[in-house]
């Protein structure tokens, strides 16, 4: 009962936009807290890793320095003293052999004391992933070279040169290590160190230099390797010392400059150079061996004391890293979590004044204005500044003015609720107006047709009269549906039930094609006299919206059954039938009294229907009928039907000619009591001699205004019959 081809009214439209999702203002605020906060977390990090890593190198260093370096340069030192004491007993056994024993004796302690020391697990978890754990581990493998290499020299197979530049392996591994233990963050310390290193590595080739010559022949003559090797070596230590000199700063370079300024050390590159170029030590060996006798323990005591005042140096430098650390972790964790603080507090307060200007939209929409409204359908009167409260003022400017703005708002909502309800306060007063002036005229046409019908002379006068007052009775019930309309109540009214057919065959009396109508009536219950013209209303609505709305050839069947329920009236169309989707938004409207919409006339008769049935609690619903039309099925409760034997004899009475409404006339209209509407024939009265032309007697228009929002508007309206 429905127009066909109508689109649903939420459709989406190829290519239309759906609405981006929303996000709690939590979550948008934690987003835009994250960025800035993860940075600065992340910056704190790396500066409490930089110092934290600054501080483990730096007490690594200390463990190192302690537990390495020093039994490394013992160490070192007996190995050079033991390579210098190897050449002197390869040339001259007789002078040397008693004192390698001895050394090799020391030096066998010496690397005891080193592996008890330094290959411990402290000590390799500080050098763990570090180029000085691998360097330990070379040079713990070349000191286990030290046996063989003895074992050559104690059975003669190799000669001075050979056995001194088996030593030398040993000692640059030695050298190369304690050069890979300048690892502490700190530029000065660091070059120093490096330094430093260079400087006794250059003191480990003069050394070299000295087992050399110490082994030469009483002649001084050179072999061609001896003098390589001599040559090889004096230029590599001038060059590492020459490095040194420049790379020392502060205090130890102090000293390694005085040693290079010293007598003996220019006496030393004097003889060097001497001995490079004649390749003998002939004439110079006496002053060589007391020059170098000299210069070693000088040379010994400047690289000491220039690594007393480095580590003076790095002293410091420990403890700059050890306050940066506390700074970073410290004062920089406080001020990350200050921070953190911070914006969760500003965060909190936001979020608190966007929440409560939300509850308090929420309150306006769902509550406030609800309960505005439902006041003023009451006819309550409604205070605007009670309803309408200044909201609490915010801390944040910006939030304070969008506050001030919904307050304006809400008085403006609330302002236009009471005006929107006093407008349809006059809207109503105009309908019912309306109405009562309608019906008081239409009282006294219908008193003025009965009185016509009973003196009709011929039989077409009387056919006229009675199409006369046929749409008399449907006029009457249009003007009654501005007074259901309008909220009011109706004013026709029975003091007895009226069985169910009498109730139909009444509401036919309103309906243009009658005559196609079948009424079957399977029930003798009735309904109460206080909401039977209401009940005749809707019926009238429902059967004239069928008939107008389904093809003129086909008939309309309207049942009556008794139900556990109460009483069921089926209203069966043969029309086109409507989709499940209208069906379902059909009986929405039909389950919910909504308020009538003044944009919305074209669905009056449907606002009427679900008014009346809402008033009395009666069902109504639409279905698909085995026809595939469409069945109308209207269910009054137990509480208004009235079974056969508890009722009065007066309710199946024949009902007495129509009876004209009930209106609020002028003086000179005064309604007698209330009867039922005359039931039309089932065949209307003899036709004239000549037919009404087509179209004659109906009413233009939409008849129930229900049918304009039914299927079948398409169909042609039938045409009246003749008789």
């Amino acid at each position: 009962m429905a127009n066909k081809g109508d689109l649903p009214e939420h459709s989406h439209l190829p290519g239309s936009r759906r609405p981006p999702r929303s996000q709690p203002i939590r979550r948008r605020l934690a987003l835009l807290l994250l960025i800035p906060l993860t940075s600065l977390v992340t910056l704190w990090g790396f500066a409490a890793n930089l110092t934290f890593s600054a501080a483990v190198q730096h007490a690594n260093y200390d463990t190192v320095y302690d537990a390495v370096g020093q039994p490394v340069n013992v160490a070192l030192a007996m190995v050079q003293q033991e390579r210098a004491a190897a050449a002197l007993a390869i040339s001259d056994e007789a002078a040397g052999a008693q004192r390698y024993r001895q050394i090799r004796a020391r030096t066998d302690a010496a690397l005891a004391s080193f592996r008890r020391t330094a290959l411990t697990s402290e000590v390799r978890e500080a050098t763990s992933g570090r180029l000085i754990g691998t360097q330990m581990g070379t040079l713990n493998r070349s000191f286990d070279g030290l046996g063989p290499l003895r074992s050559q020299i104690d059975s003669g197979a190799v000669n001075a040169l050979e056995a001194i530049e088996g030593y030398d392996r040993i000692t640059e591994t030695a050298l190369q290590m304690l050069s890979t233990m300048a690892g502490i963050d700190d530029g000065d310390a660091f070059r120093n160190t490096i330094a430093l290193t260079n400087a006794y590595w250059s003191r480990d080739y003069m050394m070299r230099q000295d087992a050399l010559v110490t082994s030469l022949p009483r002649s001084g003559r050179m072999s061609a390797a001896a003098q390589s090797a001599f040559a090889r070596w004096a230029g590599s230590g001038n060059q590492l010392f020459s490095v040194a000199e420049a790379g020392l700063t502060g205090g130890p370079a102090r000293h390694v400059r005085a040693l290079a300024r010293s007598e003996e050390y220019v006496r030393y590159r004097s003889l060097e150079e001497r001995i490079t170029g004649t390749g003998s030590a002939a004439g110079v060996a006496a002053q060589w061996r007391t020059t170098i006798g000299a210069l070693s323990p000088r040379w010994l005591q400047a690289s000491t004391q220039a690594g007393k005042e480095l580590n003076d140096q790095i002293g410091p430098a420990g403890r700059r890293i050890t306050i940066q650390l506390a700074l970073a972790g410290g004062v920089g964790l406080l001020a990350v979590a200050l921070s953190i603080l911070l914006s969760l507090t500003f965060a909190r307060r936001l979020t608190t004044e966007l929440l409560a200007l939300q509850r308090a939209a929420q309150t306006l929409a769902h509550e406030r204005l609800p309960r505005v409204v439902a006041r003023l359908r009451r006819g309550e009167s409604v205070d605007i500044a009670a309803e309408a409260p200044p909201m609490e003022p915010a801390r944040i400017r910006e939030i304070a003015r969008v506050g001030e703005a919904f307050g304006a708002v809400q008085r403006t909502a609330v302002d236009t609720a009471v005006g929107e309800a006093e407008l349809r306060k006059g809207v109503n007063r105009v309908f019912i107006n309306l109405s009562w002036r309608s019906q008081s005229l239409l009282h006294r046409q219908l008193r003025l047709l009965d009185a016509m019908e009973r003196r009709a002379g011929s039989a077409e006068e009387l056919a006229d009269l009675f199409k006369l007052d046929h749409l008399t009775t449907r006029m009457r019930r249009h003007a009654e549906g501005l007074v259901i309309l309008s909220g009011s109540p109706t004013v026709r009214a029975w003091d007895h039930p009226v069985e169910a057919e009498d109730l139909i065959r009444a509401a036919l009396a309103e309906v243009e094609d009658y005559t196609r109508v079948e009424v079957t009536a399977n029930t003798g219950a009735a309904v109460t006299g206080t909401v039977v013209a209401d009940v005749i209303h809707l019926l009238a609505e429902l059967i004239e919206n069928a008939a107008t709305f389904s093809p003129p050839a086909t008939e309309v069947t309207v049942r009556a059954d008794s139900v556990a329920n109460g009483l069921a009236i089926d209203v069966v169309d043969r029309g086109i039938g409507l989709q499940p989707d209208q069906l379902s938004e059909l009986n929405r409207r039909l389950s919910h009294a909504a308020e009538f919409d003044l944009a919305d006339t074209d669905r009056l008769g449907l606002f009427v229907v679900s008014r009346l049935a809402a008033r009395h609690g009666i069902k109504v619903s639409l279905q698909s009928s085995p026809y595939g039309g469409t069945t109308a099925v209207v269910l009054v409760p137990n509480a208004l039907v009235v079974m056969a034997g508890d009722r009065d004899p007066r309710s199946r009475a024949t009902p007495v000619p129509r009876q004209p409404v009930a209106a609020a006339a002028g003086p000179a209209d005064t309604a007698p009591p209330p009867a039922l509407p005359a039931a039309p024939p089932a065949r209307p009265p003899a036709a004239p001699a000549t037919a009404p032309s087509a179209g004659e007697g109906q009413q233009p228009g939409d008849l129930a205004g229900l049918g304009r929002e039914l299927p079948g508007a398409d169909v042609p309206r039938p045409r009246p019959v003749a008789g």
